[in-house]
């Protein structure tokens, strides 16, 4: 197994010396960190990242993403962005992912420019191909490249070759916390700032898998089955009821593993 992941890491080495310079976006996950790790070693000094944060992103994540690039001492810029200026994103309409992705890959190819990044990568792999993923049509046609695609790298891979060189390989994927909220539900910087809280502080007690699916005064959690014992608990269960009353959440479902729900 283990040379599985040397020649996985070396053939993906050799696909990124294709370029002398690059801008990578770096999102502090998974995917995207082990690009990181594996382009720092390949093109050293040639090699920038770039981190966008706005309040679409969820609590924890630029943190990651800063001690990632400080690890493997690479050139982080980071760049604050407001996804509620594009129409389709503040209307949550079904081409929100899509507007939101082109503006932002528009404003990363900018800085690419700037830098004499002659690629912009990113982190998608086999597995998004999979997904209802409309922001990979904006980077299509943006001419973002992406590696992990390209090497035919799937997340069991990534997840291997990420163990093997000493990375967060366990760590949950995040998502835009626009995906909280239904379609065509007006969002704004309060609301997506809300469940932020919300899903940070179950983060922080030790839950891995965390969404909070709002609808109006009503929000849905999700989380791993085999931790639903954990929040059951009344030392974890009192407080989040708390805090989400204090959120304006009139009721939170709990999905109970094998059906039915509760409120707080």
């Amino acid at each position: 197994m283990e040379l599985l992941e040397t020649k996985t890491i070396s053939n993906l080495e050799h696909y990124l010396r294709r370029w002398p310079r690059a801008l990578l976006l770096l999102s502090g996950g998974t995917d995207s960190s082990l690009l990181l790790a594996v382009a720092a070693q390949a093109l050293g000094s040639g090699l920038t990242v770039l981190t966008f944060t706005g309040p679409h992103i969820a609590p924890g994540e630029l943190a990651a993403a800063w001690t990632l690039a400080r690890r493997f001492r690479v050139k982080h810029l980071i760049r604050e962005v407001d996804p509620l200026s594009v129409p389709d994103f503040r209307q949550n309409t079904r081409q929100r992912c899509y507007a939101c992705k082109k503006a932002i890959i528009q404003a990363a190819w900018d800085i690419a420019v700037a830098h004499g990044a002659e690629a912009l990568w990113d982190g998608t792999n086999v597995d998004d191909l999979g997904d209802f993923r409309p922001g990979l049509k904006a980077a299509r046609e943006l001419g973002v490249d992406s590696p992990l695609l390209a090497a035919g790298l799937d997340k069991a891979a990534i997840r291997r070759a990420s163990r093997h060189l000493g990375l967060p390989w366990q760590k949950p994927p995040q998502s835009c916390l626009a995906t909280r909220f239904p379609y065509d539900t007006l969002l704004t910087r309060e609301a997506l700032a809300r469940v932020g809280q919300a899903e940070a502080w179950l983060r922080r007690k030790g839950f891995t898998h965390v969404r909070l699916r709002v609808k109006g005064e009503e929000a849905r959690l999700e989380l791993a089955p085999e931790q639903w014992g954990f929040f059951l608990s009344p030392e974890v269960r009192r407080p989040f009821t708390t805090l989400a009353t204090r959120l304006g959440w009139r009721w939170v479902d709990l999905v109970v593993p094998g059906g039915g729900s509760q409120g707080p």
